[in-house]
């Protein structure tokens, strides 16, 4: 993952001072080990997104037999936004003699490759790119991948979620997009985004960022641009500081859409167009299980998601002064307000 020199010293300043904390965790925080497999579980940040996915793995196991407590033991980690912290995770979790890897997103499934041994089983779910992560080529059949490595594919569905913007909008011409290019889920996206909008007829006015704390500043220099709508792609920086876009989306009467289903409670939020992240999770646990007992990784394919869920927001309509087809909400999964 290529990042300028500034942000990568700021990244491993900030990692040495989380590391503290991730060290003084122990083994199991005093938790008793029971007799059974043991499964370190890393997510990037602790969001709403990543933490369903999680809830999805934890539920896919325990309905095979493996609950925690009895049966498996769950290690769980986050690594607070910081990169060197994935790292010297995976590494704990190989001191204490997992047998398996929850990669929940690209930075964990990365640092499991990087600093894992190549005979354990690394099971990852919530990537949008597991090539680019270096885990295989695409599609990530039987001998296209690590021979240790699987998970589900879920690259989001940004031409859907053009589309409903489009639907919502018929004349709608250009749509802002905020992101960090040096992450490889939002570079990769980034570029499927703006060949879906080309597609399309529609412009993209992007704006990078390093971190979530640039995300308000990037979104009002959107609105000063008049784009007609904001939208989102798999980005971390933008998981943590959505609310920030969705307020200057409010402010300045601008639509505001998503790809992560938890959005569509935030103030702002118009529609959202995207995978279940429990789903997944629950997906990457059935695989999961199949390692467990016995299949090797290297036999199985990577699985793409193909179920989206649709998601709208009446009380956002009626602020922004839109009015959402009655067809459309009788499609919709949930319809808040």
């Amino acid at each position: 993952m290529a990042l300028p020199r500034r942000s990568f010293l700021g990244l491993v300043g900030a990692g040495l001072g989380s590391s503290l904390v991730l060290a003084a965790c122990g083994k199991f925080g005093g938790a008793k080990r029971v007799k059974g497999p043991t499964i370190g579980m890393l997510q990037f940040v602790d969001a709403a997104p990543p933490n369903a996915v999680r809830q999805g793995f934890v539920a896919a196991l325990a309905k095979a037999g493996y609950v925690q407590g009895k049966t498996v033991n769950f290690l769980q980690k986050d690594a607070a936004g910081e990169l060197p912290n994935t790292s010297l995770v995976v590494k704990q979790f190989v001191g204490d003699d997992v047998s398996m890897i929850l990669a929940i997103g690209t930075p964990p499934l990365q640092a499991a490759m990087q600093a894992a041994p190549a005979s354990l089983p690394v099971v990852f779910c919530y990537c949008s790119n597991p090539w680019g992560a270096g885990a295989g080529t695409p599609p990530g059949g039987v001998g296209q991948h690590r021979a240790n490595v699987v998970g589900t594919v879920g690259t989001n569905p940004v031409g859907k979620e053009l589309d409903l913007a489009r639907q919502l909008d018929p004349g709608l011409k250009t749509v802002g997009l905020i992101y960090n290019p040096g992450e490889p889920n939002s570079e990769f996206e980034a570029k499927l985004l703006k060949q879906e909008a080309s597609k399309r007829g529609i412009s993209v006015e992007d704006q990078s960022v390093a971190n979530s704390g640039e995300v308000l500043q990037a979104a009002q220099a959107l609105a000063e641009k008049k784009v007609g709508a904001f939208v989102k792609i798999g980005d971390y920086a933008t998981i943590q500081a959505f609310g920030s876009i969705c307020k200057v989306g409010l402010e300045h009467k601008i639509p505001v859409y998503s790809v992560d289903p938890p959005d569509i409670d935030l103030p702002g939020c118009l529609g959202v167009i995207g995978w279940s992240y429990y789903e997944d999770g629950f997906a990457a646990g059935e695989l999961a299980v199949r390692v467990l007992k016995g299949e090797s990784p290297a036999k199985l394919a990577f699985e793409p998601l193909s179920k989206t869920e649709l998601l709208l927001s009446k009380t956002t309509a009626k602020a922004l002064g839109i009015t959402l087809p009655e067809a459309l909400l009788k499609e919709a999964n949930k319809v808040v307000g």
